[in-house]
């Protein structure tokens, strides 16, 4: 018998930069959008801060950074966050999936995408996958 695979499509494209302010600035250069900081917020458990851009239903552009006023995690934060210098360039850094099975996706995977974690911002909770060294996959 075989198993049905999980449904799996495109949810954001992600922007890393050394501050929130910075990505933001950069997205509006590159693309002459402004982004609202309201939309988005804090991932306490991570230490970072965002903002988001709508690109159409169920798609958005993401712009991520270390919140000065986070706590420090005691894991490494993601998408390779903690390898960013501070005059580092706002980059396009990856692209996230969402599932509707994350252990069936992770399973198929021919690449190790890192483990099942549970994240939140605000009343928002979900699960990710993240490296335990931050890393991205295929970097």
């Amino acid at each position: 018998m075989t198993q049905a695979s999980p449904h799996t499509e495109p949810d954001h494209l992600v922007v890393t930069a050394p501050s929130l302010e910075a990505g933001m600035a950069w997205l509006q250069q590159q693309l002459g959008v402004s982004m609202a900081p309201r939309i988005g917020g804090q991932h306490e458990r991570l230490g970072t801060h965002n903002a988001l851009l709508s690109l159409g239903a169920g798609f958005y552009l993401e712009v991520i950074a270390i919140d000065p006023a986070g706590s420090t995690p005691a894991r490494a934060r993601w998408f390779g966050m903690d390898e960013l210098v501070a005059d580092a360039p706002p980059r396009l850094a990856h692209w996230v999936a969402r599932t509707d099975d994350i252990e069936a996706a992770v399973a198929a995977s021919p690449i190790a995408v890192g483990e099942i974690t549970p994240m939140s911002r605000g009343t928002l909770a979900w699960l990710i996958t993240i490296a335990a060294d931050g890393r991205l996959p295929c970097a």
